[in-house]
């Protein structure tokens, strides 16, 4: 690694990274989880350090290429979860802020509306929909109001339509085959993929296409609707 390319990711870490908490005012929540007092002892990098480290996630680049939206998680050991947050900055580094200041999970920014807003998903509604800010975090307000979660989405070229992904059943549960035992546990296993890393397979990731107007998602098509497999697949 050359000496740019290691200012660069020491300066990425330091961007994620330092010492504050962030509170939730009025919104009913607790204290969400900000950034953290990164503390090395000894020199040594040791995990307590690591998990205060903020993490950089998803980005997007203006269309006038001046700005970078990019998402930062943050982690709390003793609640064990993190929270994401969505910053914006120039794309040489300077005017850093974070937009979202919510006790919500909030990420996968997106410019759209040439530049004039920025798209994201953020759970506030209860489960993930596709929210849309000014480029400053003013004026949030909800485009999407699709029954299940959306796990990722992206705006055509001429901003007309949206893909997503949202989970769809998958197989049958053991209410479904006995629905005189609604409160049984076990699990019927006859197929693969029954199980993935820790958790049971019960549902798989496909693709959606939807009309949008500028103001609100239309209906959504499952273009993949009635087959039994992971579009896209899971790591």
């Amino acid at each position: 690694m050359n000496k740019s390319s290691a200012t660069i990711m020491a300066a990425a870490l330091m961007l994620a990274s330092s010492c504050a908490e962030v509170k939730q005012e009025g919104q009913g929540y607790e204290p969400i989880i900000g950034k953290q007092e990164i503390t090395i002892k000894d020199g040594r990098l040791t995990p307590e350090a690591l998990w205060a480290m903020g993490r950089i996630g998803s980005l997007s680049v203006s269309p006038d290429g001046q700005k970078i939206a990019y998402t930062v998680a943050y982690y709390s050991v003793a609640e064990n979860k993190s929270h994401r947050m969505i910053y914006v900055m120039d794309a040489n580094g300077k005017n850093n802020t974070q937009l979202t200041q919510t006790g919500w999970n909030e990420g996968d920014p997106q410019w759209i509306k040439n530049g004039n807003k920025i798209a994201f998903l953020s759970n506030e509604s209860g489960g993930n929909q596709i929210w849309e800010m000014n480029p400053d975090g003013t004026e949030r307000r909800i485009l999407s109001d699709f029954k299940g979660d959306i796990e990722g989405f992206s705006f055509s070229p001429d901003g007309k339509k949206i893909l997503f992904i949202s989970q769809v059943k998958y197989g049958q549960r053991t209410v479904d085959l006995y629905p005189d035992l609604p409160k049984a546990s076990g699990i019927i296993v006859n197929d693969l993929m029954y199980k993935h890393w820790d958790e049971w397979v019960e549902s798989v990731p496909h693709p959606f296409i939807a009309d949008f107007d500028g103001n609100m998602m239309g209906s959504a098509i499952d273009i993949m609707e009635g087959e039994p497999f992971e579009a896209p697949m899971k790591p």
